[in-house]
């Protein structure tokens, strides 16, 4: 039997408290984050065609050594699943060739198998009803140690590595490795907070990619390459090392987490950047007014009719319909210190509507073209008709 060993991520507290206590919830959220067709399957196998799919697998026993070594299927290497170091171990297993995992009755091989989904392991064969199922069923049961279990464990307790294959290096560097890792030019810096925490202040030549945005795999897929080395961060850490886990599954090669997040990048005095808005606020392009929005510069106010509003609008945008008669009357209900920012269908309506906020007291970000470029640029909208084409009483 050959193994090929990778170290991992050596100290994801979080996810391995949860696993060493078996509740498993951040492995959940990190497969919830995946989209199905991204992760490898996972086969409950019945004994007959479990026994069968040995004959291709690589098998692991997730029990205690102690259970392990009062019995065990013919081959088995042992990994403990409630230890904390499971996912760094199982991790260790080449992903080439399929994994069959058993337990005692099958609870803890389940939870195992969805670890391994999030470390990227793309055929997972599970025996159905665990080591109780193989022995009613009086197929062949080992009690003395074998050679590949006796080297794996040597190779485990020793950390070191076998093979030159790396399929996968999953690090947590501290701050001074992750600056220095910046500094080389070779990585992409990937920011896995909200928005709004993003634009309060991120690393320089950061992109953000939200971990709860429930289109992360997608996101992730669409703005990240896996051509060169992956560099993340959140603001504790805990965000992030799930956000890795997930990466893995998605099939990205390397990546580095900050340990401790920005709350270490902060406390070495570091520096972060803001967003910036650029040229005429009055006459704010697409990117410039997304800028405006992420820093939470003022309010962000809908000035289109409501069935507008209603077919799709800009997230979080309140509507005050220009063309209503109260339009100056709610605009008096806020307050004058915050700024406004205001977008119309293509720019007509929200261009007259400035000059009067503006008389009225109020600094306005000024969306130049309206939604119509905003949508025309792929910018986030929601609504009941998204693709809907009113076209309002722009130009009246």
């Amino acid at each position: 039997m050959i193994f090929t060993f990778v170290l991992s991520c050596k100290n994801a507290d979080e996810i391995r408290k949860r696993v060493e206590n078996e509740k498993p919830i951040a492995i959940a959220q990190v497969v919830k984050a995946i989209k199905p067709n991204h992760l490898g399957t996972i086969k409950k196998m019945a004994v007959t065609n479990f026994e069968l799919a040995l004959k291709t697998a690589i098998l692991v026993d997730v029990r205690t050594p102690e259970e392990f070594a009062e019995g065990h299927l013919k081959d088995a290497v042992n990994i403990n699943f409630k230890k904390r170091t499971f996912p760094d171990y199982i991790n260790a297993i080449s992903k080439d060739k399929p994994i069959a995992i058993y337990c005692r009755s099958g609870n803890r091989s389940g939870k195992a198998a969805l670890i391994m989904q999030s470390l990227g392991f793309k055929n997972i064969y599970d025996l159905d009803g665990g080591f109780k199922a193989w022995n009613i069923a009086k197929k062949e049961i080992r009690k003395t140690d074998n050679n590949a279990n006796k080297k794996l464990q040597a190779i485990l307790k020793k950390g070191n590595l076998i093979g030159k294959t790396i399929v996968g290096k999953n690090h947590q560097i501290n701050v001074t490795e992750f600056e220095k890792l910046i500094k080389s030019g070779n990585v992409t810096l990937v920011d896995v907070r909200k928005a709004d925490e993003f634009a309060s202040g991120f690393i320089d030549g950061a992109i953000n990619v939200d971990w709860k945005n429930r289109h992360f795999s997608d996101n992730a897929l669409k703005n990240i390459t896996n051509d060169k080395p992956v560099a993340i961060y959140c603001r504790s850490g805990n965000r992030a090392t799930r956000a890795m886990y997930a990466m893995a599954a998605l099939g990205f090669t390397e990546i580095y987490n900050l340990k401790d997040g920005l709350n270490s990048w902060n406390t070495a005095k570091l520096p972060l950047k803001t967003l910036e808005v650029k040229g005429d606020i009055r006459h704010l392009d697409v990117a410039n007014f997304n800028n405006a929005i992420k820093g939470n510069i003022g309010t962000l106010i809908d000035i289109r009719t409501p069935k507008e509003y209603e077919d799709y609008h800009i997230p979080n945008a309140i509507m005050i319909d220009y063309k209503n008669d109260n339009f100056k009357s709610e605009f008096e209900k806020l307050d004058k210190k915050t700024p406004v920012l205001i977008y119309c269908r293509s720019g007509g309506r929200s261009g007259r509507a400035m000059k009067i906020l503006e008389e009225m007291g109020f600094k306005v970000y000024n969306l130049d073209h309206g939604i119509k470029d905003w949508k025309k640029n792929k910018m986030p909208v929601t609504g009941k008709n998204l693709h809907g084409s009113h076209g309002g009483e722009e130009g009246c």
